[in-house]
This record gives C-alpha cells, sequence and structure tokens, in this order.
C-alpha cells in the first residue's frame, strides 16, 4: 500500500491548488481535478490509472484495499487505479487529485 506523505517534505511553501501544480511540471503532461466536499460525506473517487491525491483542507478517511488510510490537511497518497471509498471529516474536504496524462495516453494505445 501506498504511504502518506507530507507536504512539507517536497516544498517550503504552504500548500496551495497552484503549489500542487507547480510540483508536476510540465504541466501539460498532468491531468488537475479539484474538489471541495462537505464534512461527513461519504464518496467514491473512482479512477483507471494511478494518480495522486492532495489534502489541501480537512480531513479524510480512504479505504484501500481494506484498509482505512486517514488523510490530514498537508498530506498526499498516490493510488493505483481502482475506486476507492472516502469519508469526509467534520470540517469538510478540499483536495486536488493529479494524473500523469502521458500515462493515461499511453494506456490508451
Amino acid at each position: 500500500m501506498s504511504q502518506i506523505q507530507s507536504w512539507s517534505d517536497i516544498s517550503d511553501t504552504s500548500i496551495s491548488d497552484v503549489g500542487v501544480r507547480q510540483q508536476h511540471r510540465p504541466s501539460e503532461n498532468f491531468k488537475f481535478y479539484s474538489n471541495t466536499y462537505e464534512a461527513n460525506q461519504s464518496l467514491t473517487i473512482k479512477a483507471s490509472h494511478g494518480f495522486r491525491v492532495y489534502v489541501l483542507t480537512g480531513s479524510c478517511a480512504l479505504n484501500v484495499n481494506g484498509q482505512v488510510v486517514e488523510l490530514e490537511a498537508e498530506q498526499f497518497i498516490q493510488l493505483k487505479d481502482g475506486s476507492y471509498t472516502c469519508d469526509t471529516g467534520s470540517e469538510g474536504l478540499s483536495i486536488v487529485k493529479v494524473f500523469n496524462a502521458a500515462k493515461s495516453t499511453a494506456a490508451k494505445k
């Protein structure tokens, strides 16, 4: 299973949508999806190829291969393709999902 990583391990600035985008260059090689969810919601995150989830604000519990992984603000995780149940915390959740566009294009060929 992928390990939770801290934003401070890869950047000296506060986490933000812009900061996440700056970590993935050139930007045309990546697809970015920003989402905000209300508190105490259960949702499904699906992807047909691997991706990274950055938590900008709030917290969530992700079900990854039957194990619950707790993510808090300024943390991120690399996930494989699949479907993940995500329960948002009591303060809601703001995330950025990043997909490598080059890999997803190659997978379609």
